[in-house]
């Protein structure tokens, strides 16, 4: 009566544990998490055979952007040569160790002087040696030759100042403390009353002026 009582508990409980592992070895149905408690974190989608493919989540659309470079030039500024100009005085003047000047009242600015300096020239006769010649007792193999040069005092100088003033606001001029270039070009840019000063000697002078439009 025992042994058939322990046989039956025994066949239970082992019942029990077979219910039980089948129960576990079950996949919970698609779309059901309740039957487990268990929540996937992604969706999944079912393909050809029944087996679940997680899907790729949602990160967002991406919006290609491209930069155009625009590279702005400024328009540059005007330029003496853009600007039109008038002449408002020409003359030549020869200098020999004397000074003159004129006047202008400059109201339509910037004042162009242009001076071209010629000075001038001394020609005078040497004896050099003809290099094709063979000298000789009687013939030193020389030739005279004319060699032709600025005279060594010739010089140049013009000064603009505001009228009844020293202050010098433009200068230039041939030799001394200047160059030995014979064209000059000063610049005057603010409007006023001009004294303009010219000083030489041994140089003729062509002068210039011109006034913007």
């Amino acid at each position: 009566m025992r042994a058939s009582a322990f046989i039956s508990a025994s066949a239970g409980i082992l019942l029990v544990l077979l219910l039980l592992s089948a129960g576990c070895g079950q996949r919970p149905t698609s779309g059901s998490n309740t039957s487990t408690g268990f929540q996937p974190f992604w969706d999944a989608t079912t393909v050809a055979g029944g087996t679940p493919v997680p899907t790729t989540p949602d990160l967002g659309t991406v919006v290609e952007v491209t930069f155009e470079t625009v590279t702005i030039t400024p328009e540059p500024p005007a330029t003496i040569d853009q600007v039109t100009y008038v002449e408002v005085y020409h003359k030549e003047y020869a200098f020999k160790g004397n000074t003159t000047g004129l006047e202008y009242s400059l109201n339509h600015p910037p004042l162009l002087i242009d001076v071209t300096v010629k000075p001038v020239n001394i020609t005078r006769t040497t004896s050099v040696r003809d290099v094709t010649c063979q000298p000789t007792e009687y013939n030193l193999c020389l030739k005279s030759v004319k060699v032709t040069y600025p005279d060594p005092n010739a010089w140049f100088t013009i000064k603009v100042k505001p009228q009844g003033s020293t202050q010098v606001v433009a200068e230039d001029g041939f030799a001394r403390d200047y160059d030995v270039g014979f064209e000059k070009r000063l610049t005057v840019r603010s409007p006023g009353n001009y004294f303009i000063e010219l000083s030489g000697n041994q140089v003729s002078v062509d002068v210039q002026m011109r006034v913007a439009t």
